[in-house]
């Protein structure tokens, strides 16, 4: 593919920034897009021009620091978060506008990097936000194996813990009666301890 990426380019939080205009030939459909910036950024480096800075932590969708606005749609034009868009989504040829978060509360510190600290200070005090995440149930609404197994080992249903883990843990092992007719079996006993 090749694309014209129109980029936000701005020196510090101090200085005016302006909209500059790249060229990228070579780009393939399976590339991410943080994958494809980071492909300008190479261009850029061996054109003995500085990259273009830019958030991008852990690349999985989860950490939601790569937040761009690309073609005036947050994250682009799918629902997903920035690392998880891939230049399939867009077309030979096409023109890409990509600038960062703009907001009051989030200041540009260079280029498309903005300062999150005031998010991240409601994130410490204990904020959330509810986002569709997709296929996946959100993780609150599911009963917890751990939960379940505390409530069967208070109860005295080590048997019913056992087959829900397909196993049991190590440490549990060691506390458990090793005698030939527990339902459990016969369980080795912890090393350097008679039986």
């Amino acid at each position: 593919m090749k694309l014209t990426l129109k980029i936000w380019r701005q020196a510090n939080q101090d200085a005016k920034g302006a909209m500059h205009t790249y060229e990228l030939d070579e780009v393939s459909e399976d590339m991410s897009f943080l994958e494809m910036l980071d492909v300008l950024n190479e261009k850029l480096n061996a054109d003995g021009e500085e990259p273009i800075a830019f958030d991008s932590d852990c690349r999985e969708g989860i950490c939601g620091m790569c937040s761009l606005m690309i073609n005036g749609e947050a994250h682009g034009p799918e629902v997903t978060t920035t690392c998880q868009l891939h230049m399939r989504s867009f077309n030979d040829g096409e023109t890409i506008t990509i600038e960062p978060w703009r907001a009051q509360a989030f200041p540009v510190i260079k280029d498309l990097v903005v300062d999150r600290s005031a998010f991240d200070r409601i994130i410490q005090m204990g904020g959330f936000i509810s986002v569709n995440t997709g296929a996946a149930p959100d993780a609150a609404t599911m009963p917890s194996a751990q939960g379940q197994g505390r409530s069967l080992l208070r109860h005295g249903h080590l048997h019913r813990l056992w087959r829900m883990c397909g196993g049991l843990p190590e440490w549990l092992s060691f506390t458990l009666p090793r005698r030939q007719d527990h339902p459990l079996g016969r369980i080795a006993p912890r090393p350097g301890r008679a039986q």
